[in-house]
């Protein structure tokens, strides 16, 4: 990726094996690893993740340089009408626990009431037309309350989840994150 041969270092969370019950802590968990740089950084979120990332830009103001949403979890995730079925199955969603659903329901909602991410933060947010796992319209609802001023979209034809596999869409990203490490982090280029 561009960003890379930029310069740019890539450091992550992963929790995909562990059962949440509490996204505060993996917020918490997110801010220890963003302090070990004195750098701002660009983070990037795919699904339950971007709504990790949001949390964790409501929480921290001024503590990123930008937001890279890639098919966030956010607004009304029809997923969660799956907490009122005996046995929750892991399509089209994923497989999750309820514990872990729960969780995420509980985050959404903080989000939705907490302050919006602000007009000075740049933010990506890509995601595919016809994604069954994070329909379109329900994320689209979920951004409109905290998206501020300097916020882009990128909507690709067809269903895929995984954006971040996807040629174009990882040049989208490393033009986005060229344009803040040079200084240039506005939005609508």
């Amino acid at each position: 990726m561009a960003a890379l041969a930029d310069g740019a270092d890539v450091v992550g969370l992963d929790h995909a094996d562990t059962l949440v019950t509490d996204f505060e802590p993996v917020v918490d968990e997110l801010a220890e690893l963003v302090d070990q740089d004195d750098r701002l950084p660009v983070l990037v979120g795919q699904a339950v993740g971007g709504m990790v990332v949001v949390r964790y830009a409501q929480r921290y103001p001024g503590r990123a340089a930008g937001l890279v949403l890639a098919a966030p979890v956010l607004g009304p995730w029809p997923a969660l009408d799956l907490l009122s079925e005996m046995v929750i199955p892991s399509e089209p969603y994923g497989a999750f626990e309820r514990e872990t659903l729960a969780a995420v329901e509980e985050c959404l909602a903080t989000i939705d009431f907490d302050h919006p991410l602000g007009d000075d933060l740049p933010a990506l947010w890509l995601h595919s037309a016809d994604d069954v796992r994070v329909p379109l319209a329900d994320t689209r609802a979920g951004l409109d309350r905290v998206r501020g001023l300097r916020f882009e979209e990128r909507i690709h034809p067809g269903g895929r989840h995984d954006l971040l596999r996807e040629p174009t869409a990882l040049a989208e990203v490393a033009g986005f994150v060229a344009r803040i490490v040079h200084g240039d982090g506005s939005a609508g280029a």
